[in-house]
């Protein structure tokens, strides 16, 4: 399943919603949220893997996200918010169901890319990329044109870019399947402990 924008909001907004959080504001800041996130990492997110395949081949690769925690991704949020001055009870529960919503979206994203040299193997790869400077940027536009303002929204939305974009690349495994053909003998099939792969996330 891609990475879709209103499934994201969605989520963000069912997480508020246990947490007793609204406003007639809160779909909008959701839907700005969801639609830039899902825009960045998508055009701009990279994996590099390092993968056990038989070869000399040539192979395509598929994979997962594992390892995003909703809990650790509000924490970076908020240690960011609170260096900027920012606090408030309804701030952290935003930080909660966004991270709620992008950990639990990333999970059903899958890995399409290429592996170097090698055929049917497995490995991990790394999500690459990502810069929380050109997150906030698209989130403030997309708040912009949903008339979304506050005194503290811009440094809200940079610790939202900062949580999101750190912990996906710091924290993110993706499990990948290489899929191809070896050589017969006599080039192959031979072991290939680290051969290379490549690809975006769809």
């Amino acid at each position: 399943m891609p990475l879709i924008s209103k499934a994201m909001q969605a989520l963000i907004q069912a997480k508020a919603s246990s947490q007793l959080m609204s406003g007639s504001k809160f779909p909008s800041i959701a839907s700005a949220i969801s639609s830039a996130s899902c825009q960045y990492i998508l055009s701009v997110s990279t994996v590099t893997s390092t993968n056990i395949a038989l070869g000399p081949g040539a192979g395509t690769q598929t994979g997962t996200i594992q390892g995003l925690v909703p809990t650790a991704m509000t924490s970076l949020m908020q240690a960011k918010a609170l260096s900027k001055g920012i606090t408030g009870r309804d701030t952290m529960k935003l930080f909660s169901s966004v991270s709620t919503g992008v950990c639990t979206s990333m999970s059903t994203v899958i890995l399409q890319g290429t592996i170097i040299g090698a055929g049917p193997g497995t490995g991990t790869g790394k999500i690459l990329g990502l810069v929380p400077a050109g997150l906030e940027t698209l989130i403030f536009a997309q708040s912009i044109f949903r008339l979304i303002s506050g005194r503290n929204i811009k440094d809200i939305i940079s610790a939202i870019a900062f949580g999101v974009c750190t912990h996906i690349m710091t924290t993110a495994t993706v499990l990948c399947t290489d899929i191809g053909a070896a050589a017969g003998p006599p080039a192959g099939p031979v072991t290939i402990p680290a051969a290379p792969g490549f690809g975006r996330l769809v």
